[in-house]
């Protein structure tokens, strides 16, 4: 019981202190969304996102106290207002084996939202990414299920924004989503792959934000798993503005799965619950590449009057020229007639 409450202590210890304007909300795969859950909605063209993600846990068995430290590092740009590019890499995360752990597994994606007029209520989105095996270990203790594969994850993104019809910026998301963790073995057939779902909420209460989420990844060919005891969480937390204009996110994981011991896929323990800080900074570089569309479009209006002011002095030329063939032949008409 105190670890359900722990996510919503730490969003009311910080709920009433800052005051500065939120820019928004950025989960740990970098774009929008809440922490695992993903919004429909890109970031917006030239825009760029840096944020850094870390998680900790401590757990006494035996005792002994083991820590489990999680990294993670990605970035994303708008290419358009339509269509996000992402790479997240794990520089750390915890094997349970190394005094020092290794890095994690690296995710390379896109995120496409579909122009689709719902009034601005309704958003639908897909998220598309690569999973490259980077980490030595996989399948570690406290983290989700991971394969030693080059894995592809399609997750289908809706968001209802609440904005317009109530005037309140109030916000719902749901995710699903397959996860397969091998490209080489046969789709929909393979016992590790998994649907992923997720569904959340968030909502403003004066400069910070609020939110909680429910994900779970779900092994689609073992049926002798139950619902409740494939990898499942409730997440909890609050956004805020930090020190030169940093996006700050402050969360709490809480498991609820209870898995097998003795199945293949999860011979380990799970975390009882882990703790998220996350810190973003944004920069957009609408301005700077808005300046060398300015400078361009200034050097090709130059270019285009210097060709026009040449092609008049074309014309100008040749008209001289034509001038003074007509002076030649008047000059000859009156010698002709006197000749005469």
């Amino acid at each position: 019981m105190k670890s359900r409450l722990l996510g919503w202590i730490l969003g009311g210890i910080l709920l009433h202190c800052l005051s500065s304007p939120l820019l928004g909300q950025i989960s740990l795969s970098g774009g929008k969304g809440l922490l695992r859950v993903t919004s429909a909605k890109p970031v917006r063209s030239g825009d760029l996102y840096i944020n850094l993600f870390g998680s900790a846990y401590f757990e006494k068995i035996n005792n002994a106290l083991s820590k489990e430290y999680h990294l993670t590092l990605s970035t994303n740009y708008g290419l358009t207002n339509f269509l996000e590019l992402d790479i997240r890499f794990v520089p750390y995360q915890d094997d349970q084996r190394h005094i020092w752990g290794p890095i994690g597994d690296t995710e390379m994606g896109i995120k496409l939202g579909f122009p689709i007029d719902t009034h601005k209520i309704l958003f639908f989105g897909l998220r598309s990414y690569l999973i490259l095996p980077t980490a030595p270990n996989h399948n570690v203790e406290f983290e989700p299920f991971s394969a030693d594969h080059v894995g592809w994850t399609n997750i289908v993104c809706s968001t209802i924004d609440f904005t317009e019809p109530i005037h309140y910026p109030l916000k719902l998301y749901f995710n699903f989503g397959y996860l397969d963790h091998n490209l080489q073995d046969n789709l929909f057939a393979a016992k590790i792959d998994q649907i992923f779902l997720g569904a959340g909420i968030k909502f403003p209460i004066k400069s910070t934000i609020l939110f909680w989420e429910f994900t779970t990844e779900q092994f689609y060919n073992r049926p002798e798993l139950s619902f409740r005891q494939n990898s499942m969480r409730s997440s909890q937390g609050i956004v805020f503005i930090g020190p030169f204009n940093t996006i700050v996110n402050l969360s709490c994981d809480v498991n609820l799965s209870k898995p097998t011991p003795t199945t293949f896929f999860y011979p380990k323990r799970l975390a009882n619950w882990k703790i998220w800080f996350g810190v973003t900074n944004y920069v957009s570089l609408r301005g700077y590449f808005s300046k060398i569309s300015e400078k361009r479009r200034h050097e090709k209006e130059l270019q285009e009057e210097l060709k026009k002011q040449e092609r008049i002095r074309a014309e100008r030329k040749k008209a001289i020229e034509e001038m003074k063939k007509m002076q030649q032949i008047l000059k000859k008409q009156p010698e002709n007639g006197k000749e005469k």
